[in-house]
């Protein structure tokens, strides 16, 4: 029988998969069996040795060699029985596929696992040039991109107009949490307390994930010291949806005025879209202001 179309006994020590965990490791499987076809033994940097080959890309042996582990436990695998799999043996396969950085996302994803790139930050500098016209033509609406930290890569004229403490803000300080606790930023608020522990809940569900990170933990930490009002929020451990809704400026320039705002996950940039938007009665009239602000 070919080596590889061998079938190994089951793990007698593997415990089964929930459903859904079941689904993904049947679709992890079939990922794998698709990628293996499509990679030849030249490209992998695997020796032909002669006589002719039955399978279409790599043969299974080959492909668990080049990935550190035995053809019996990558049968298992292709077969989507029960075992586990670690993020070594992960980073192992998708090197020896030569899968590129939205391959091996899904792979991880597809084993249960967080992908490698996934706790990095994107910055400033990652921010597609798109996504800059995009902002551009948004105007007059004050629209923004931050990342999870809330750290702030990009805004339009609108934007800075409605908080003009961007404007006099470092880039590498430029962050919605650190700007809620600016004195600057506290006047724009009539019921600043409230939007403050919106603010500081938001932040907690949506990082919750990444608290334990340093740039994250460093972030807390400097506003805990700085802000006793911020400790005290933080330190009740509330949680906030972050269901869109209206929020009232007192603006030096706009006047009273009443924005909502919607969030668009971006889908190639690990980041969010906030636009600012005039609704409700007043929405004409808004609108109006912050076209006119600009001119």
């Amino acid at each position: 029988m070919d080596a590889a179309n061998s079938v190994p006994a089951e793990p007698s020590n593997a415990d089964p998969l929930p459903a859904d965990a079941a689904a993904r490791r049947r679709e992890l499987a079939a990922f794998l069996r698709s990628r293996r076809d499509r990679i030849g033994p030249e490209e992998a940097g695997v020796p032909i040795l002669g006589g002719r080959r039955r399978a279409q890309g790599l043969r299974r042996e080959e492909l668990a060699a080049l990935a550190g582990v035995s053809t019996t436990w990558y049968t298992w695998l292709e077969q989507a029985r029960p075992i586990r799999v670690s993020r070594q043996v992960l980073g192992g396969l998708a090197r020896a596929l030569r899968l590129d950085e939205v391959e091996t996302a899904h792979v991880y994803r597809l084993a249960g696992e967080v992908p490698p790139d996934a706790g990095r930050l994107p910055t400033a500098a990652d921010v597609p040039e798109a996504y800059r016209v995009l902002l551009a033509n948004l105007e007059p609406l004050p629209a923004v991109i931050v990342n999870r930290r809330f750290d702030v890569l990009a805004w339009n004229d609108g934007l800075r107009l409605l908080y003009p403490v961007i404007a006099d803000t470092a880039p590498d300080r430029c962050n919605t949490l650190r700007l809620t606790f600016a004195a600057d930023t506290r006047a724009l608020y009539p019921d600043w307390q409230r939007h403050a522990e919106q603010t500081v809940a938001l932040f907690r569900a949506q990082a919750a994930d990444f608290l334990a990170l340093p740039e994250f933990a460093g972030l807390v930490a400097e506003l805990s010291a700085a802000s006793p009002e911020f400790g005290a929020m933080w330190a009740r451990m509330d949680l906030e949806p972050g269901t869109p809704d209206r929020r009232t400026f007192e603006h030096p320039t706009l006047g009273r005025i009443e924005l909502g705002y919607v969030k668009l996950r971006l889908t190639d940039l690990d980041a969010t879209l906030v636009i600012h938007q005039p609704e409700g009665p007043g929405a004409e009239e808004a609108r109006k202001r912050l076209a006119e602000a600009r001119m």
